[in-house]
């Protein structure tokens, strides 16, 4: 038995068929920053990964052993840096800090807390809003190179700054 509907009737459901089918669809994920934020972030040397986009700052451009100093002239850079990302409506981000596994692991979670806020002030500094629940110390527990060697604990001593979109 076929049944015939009229004309009309198979076009009105076609297009409600159609219009179904394009509410389907799955939009392509958006990174949440506008084509100007993420120039901003990739020249100032951001890198987009899982947790968002990272720019470290490690022992070559910050910490010696057993130190959480940052530099005066590194301090005007972060400060500009966040003056940047403040221009572009970034606002604020998320400052890890990192130590090697030299010594005790309580002295390296402070030590790692300690890093994080030296670099926390000139970001401040600069215009970013930072609470105290997103400038973390890490200690030794997420290292970036082997600590069995002296460059492997050096990149271990740095500190992430991490941004997202809010």
């Amino acid at each position: 038995m076929t049944l015939n509907f009229p004309r009309s009737l198979q076009t009105l459901f076609m297009i409600a068929f159609a219009a179904l089918l394009a509410a389907c669809q799955s939009v392509p994920p958006t990174t949440g920053f506008t084509p100007a934020q993420i120039a901003a972030l990739k020249t100032e040397g951001f890198v987009e990964t899982g947790a968002g986009w990272e720019l470290t700052f490690n022992e070559r451009l910050l910490f010696a052993s057993n130190d959480a100093t940052v530099d005066p002239d590194l301090r005007v850079r972060i400060a500009g840096l966040a003056r940047n990302l403040t221009s572009v409506g970034i606002t604020t981000a998320r400052v890890e800090g990192h130590s090697d596994s030299t010594g005790a692991s309580a002295y390296n979670l402070a030590l790692s807390q300690a890093r994080a806020q030296a670099v926390a002030i000139p970001l401040q500094a600069g215009g970013m809003r930072l609470s105290p629940d997103q400038i973390v110390g890490r200690g030794e527990a997420v290292p970036m190179s082997s600590n069995d060697s002296v460059e492997g604990r050096q990149d271990n001593r740095r500190v992430v700054v991490i941004v997202t979109p809010q």
